[in-house]
């Protein structure tokens, strides 16, 4: 198994950096499929690691001058409470509901990121403005569903600030990247006290994952947005696909 988790670590802290997650999304389908991990160990495990592995990759996008203290400070109000109640939700939930529910999200980020990358034509950047009321609804539903799922957040973050309030992707990323740490905290603390972590596994993806996101980053902010969605895209789409067909096979 510890080979398995080695591996997976990798792959989650360069999607952490690259894509602006936390890493914890692709990590519990992963830990369960090659690891062996049972269902409610792979969703909780990953979040310890999300930690350092998200302040990690947010390094190069302070750098590049992509990070909004303010915005991730309102975004932080409305997410960290939500988180609480989301991750005392998830033991309520039958444990193949939230695999089929980690699932989906991923199936529903990737069609949106596919659909920017390939099918809508570029335009020039005209960010709108940010409104206090967005970004604590943004904020709140980005904690339900990390606390519920047991993910960073990203997942909805990116996808929101991308289409909602038309920043680009890099933005999008960096503010995500904070977030994730940040509400990687109580969501570790709550799914520790349900019995959710295995701290071996945890203690490896951390320590595995950090230069990885750090690379990872490095890499994502040299590239055009464009780019950058269109791999998400068809990453997670494929990685989703097969998730399922797991599920059901």
């Amino acid at each position: 198994m510890s080979f398995a988790v080695v591996l997976v670590g990798i792959v989650i802290g360069m999607m952490s950096g690259f894509f602006g997650l936390g890493g914890a999304l692709v990590a519990t389908p992963m830990l369960k499929l090659f690891a062996g991990l049972p269902a409610l160990l792979a969703l909780g495990s990953p979040l310890p690691a999300a930690i350092p592995s998200a302040l990690s990759g947010a390094v190069s996008y302070y750098r590049a001058g992509l990070l909004d203290g303010k915005t991730i400070a309102i975004i932080l109000s409305a997410a960290l409470p939500f988180n609480v109640i989301g991750s005392y939700s998830s033991s309520l939930v039958n444990d193949h509901v939230l695999m089929v529910a980690t699932a989906c999200v991923m199936v529903y980020a990737s069609v949106t990121f596919l659909v920017r990358g390939w099918l809508m034509k570029e335009s020039a950047h005209h960010p709108k403005h940010q409104s206090v009321t967005q970004l604590i609804m943004i904020g709140v539903a980005t904690g339900l569903l990390s606390g519920f799922l047991a993910i960073g957040g990203g997942i909805i973050i990116i996808p929101a600030f991308v289409k909602i309030l038309r920043t680009t992707v890099k933005e999008a990323m960096a503010v995500s990247l904070v977030c994730v740490a940040a509400l990687a905290i109580p969501g570790t603390i709550v799914h520790a006290m349900v019995g959710h972590i295995d701290w071996t596994v945890a203690c490896v993806l951390g320590v595995v994952s950090i230069p990885t996101a750090y690379y990872g980053s490095r890499i994502s902010v040299r590239l055009r947005n464009r780019t950058i969605e269109r791999a998400y895209g068809m990453v997670m789409l494929c990685f989703a696909i097969y998730f399922l067909w797991t599920l059901y096979s």
